[in-house]
């Protein structure tokens, strides 16, 4: 029999999967091991691809096949002859060529193939991708995608136990005096410890940062608050807590410089927040600089003329302009 042959639609279909080839297929999506043993199967199984005709010499050395391809230009290639037919798609007898995976591809290359396009276990083969299997790389870049998947799946525990811990302790855009106990601050020490574990994994996590620094901030280490809030701020760009949060903790350094950039910067990054314009006016007012914080504290209560904070920030600006009120300091500002 030569290379081309007519296959004929059988009366009874059998089920999926019909041999070895499908049965990897239908488990390729449990995990690295499953994939390895599909490409491995994959090469050396015979394949179904439709053809519109062929021309072959007699040595078979050279041979011309023209593949019917989907509407996309991707060719169709089943795992049995009877795949062809699924879901009746296609009704008649069609020409089809049976091939070795790895002959097919290697006929074939640079070729985007569709593994049972008709049935519901099914897969796309992209060029690149039958290069990796030919060539033995995608077992390596396997190993390497599970070993990832691994970490990620270490770090969500580690991250999710460290932020249990902070549960009724910290509230993020929020600072509050109450005193802790001692078990308290335990529980706050185990999440810092274990965001620390999560920036050791991934260094550029910057939700991580953040809360360790809410952690950090009631266990009153604003020095290490602030550290971890400035390298968030510098790998998330869009964020207007982070600043937020980063004022705050100068300002508990009574480092009005780095307190009034930092507010300024959150206002950046969500403007019109009348909340946001508050707090840096309150910062301005700590930094002397009143004729802003009057500017900037007429506009946010413009925004929310019934706010009762920015109502009594105003009254405040106003009173310390015209000598009424002391100045407020750092303190006042973070009571």
């Amino acid at each position: 029999m030569g290379l081309f042959d007519i296959f004929k639609k059988s009366k009874n279909e059998s089920s999926f999967p019909e041999n070895e080839l499908e049965k990897c297929l239908m488990q390729i999506g449990s995990g690295a091991s499953a994939q390895k043993a599909f490409y491995k199967k994959l090469l050396w199984s015979p394949l179904f691809v439709m053809s519109a005709g062929s021309k072959q010499s007699e040595t078979t050395e050279h041979v011309t096949v023209k593949f019917i391809a989907l509407e996309n230009g991707q060719i169709p290639v089943f795992t049995s002859y009877k795949r062809i037919f699924d879901n009746g798609v296609i009704t008649k007898d069609v020409k089809a060529v049976s091939l070795k995976g790895q002959d097919l591809f290697n006929f074939a290359k640079g070729t985007t193939f569709v593994i049972n396009p008709y049935s519901k276990y099914w897969k796309e083969l992209t060029p690149r991708e039958i290069e990796d299997i030919m060539n033995g790389t995608i077992y390596d870049k396997l190993d390497a995608l599970e070993e990832e998947s691994k970490n990620a799946e270490a770090f969500n525990e580690i991250f999710d136990q460290a932020s249990k811990k902070q549960q009724g302790l910290v509230l993020l855009g929020d600072y509050r005096a109450k005193s802790l106990t001692s078990s308290e601050k335990s529980r706050l020490e185990e999440s810092v410890n274990g965001f620390e574990k999560c920036l050791e994994m991934f260094p550029d996590h910057w939700q991580s940062m953040v809360l360790m620094a809410k952690s950090l901030q009631r266990l009153e280490r604003h020095k290490e608050a602030l550290e971890q809030l400035e390298k968030a701020f510098e790998i998330e760009q869009a964020n207007h807590i982070i600043p937020m949060e980063a004022a705050l903790e100068a300002m508990h350094l009574q480092d009005i410089d780095k307190a009034l950039f930092y507010s300024g910067e959150s206002l950046q990054r969500k403007p019109g927040d009348y909340a946001l314009m508050g707090n840096h006016a309150m910062n301005l007012l700590v930094g002397k600089k009143d004729a802003e914080a009057k500017t900037i504290i007429a506009k946010a209560i413009k925004i929310e003329p019934n706010d009762p904070v920015n109502k009594n920030i105003a009254a405040l600006v106003a009173d310390v302009i015209s000598g009424k009120r002391k100045r407020p300091t750092f303190e006042d500002t973070i009571r």
